[in-house]
């Protein structure tokens, strides 16, 4: 047969159509190891891509929440409602508890009230009604001011004088323990600013021990000190 006459023809060849299924096996099996290399590659330069996109998850600071003190003041004169009052040190202002007590008369007179003044503890705040005579430091009286005042004698109040040379040294000083930013602003050289940064350290780190703690605040150096440690006192 036709066949058979083929194979005895060609039988020495037999190795030729397996070394070309050989190479066909060969071939697919490199293919598809290329294939998944392009793949591993592929995902890996995906992975590079996202990971370069996203942000690094930031830290979250907790810091110590400030602790607001707390005090009182104590209201008279013209007000719907005068009596104590509480307020947030350094926070509260004079508008706000005036509010809180009814606010102010029709007889009052604010003019010469800084409405927008920020309270310390254990004021006497008074509001005058027009046409009454009230010295500036009655209007709004520090407790150092208070205990000056109720050292008089009633000769000596009415004539504005102190009972002794050193009471009214003490009374012109500014204690910086209970000064508010008004009364710190009396002093020279500072301000607003200044006046804030001082009620700041004091809210923070407690009532200055010595006057030479001022220092201690932003913005003060020796020079400064030097002007102003004639016109404080800490108490």
């Amino acid at each position: 047969m036709m066949w058979q006459d083929y194979w005895q023809r060609y039988r020495c060849f037999w190795w030729v159509p397996c070394l070309v299924l050989l190479g066909i096996i060969t071939g697919g099996f490199y293919w598809h190891q290329t294939q998944q290399k392009q793949k591993v590659t592929h995902n890996e330069q995906l992975l590079a891509t996202s990971a370069s996109k996203i942000k690094p998850a930031t830290k979250k600071t907790h810091q110590a929440a400030t602790k607001k003190k707390g005090g009182f003041v104590d209201i008279k004169g013209a007000v719907a409602y005068p009596g104590i009052y509480p307020i947030t040190v350094s926070e509260t202002r004079l508008f706000e508890v005036l509010k809180n007590a009814g606010g102010p008369t029709d007889a009052a007179d604010t003019k010469r009230l800084n409405l927008a003044q920020k309270l310390t503890d254990q004021l006497i705040i008074y509001i005058p009604k027009k046409g009454e005579v009230v010295t500036d430091q009655e209007l709004i009286q520090a407790p150092q001011q208070i205990a000056t005042t109720s050292e008089r004698t009633p000769e000596q109040a009415s004539t504005g004088t102190s009972a002794n040379a050193s009471s009214a040294s003490d009374t012109a000083k500014i204690d910086l323990n209970q000064a508010d930013s008004t009364q710190l602003q009396t002093l020279n050289g500072i301000g607003p600013k200044k006046a804030e940064q001082i009620i700041a350290y004091r809210d923070e780190q407690g009532k200055f021990k010595q006057i030479e703690d001022l220092q201690k605040v932003g913005g003060i150096g020796p020079k400064t000190f030097e002007q102003l440690q004639s016109q404080i006192c800490v108490n």
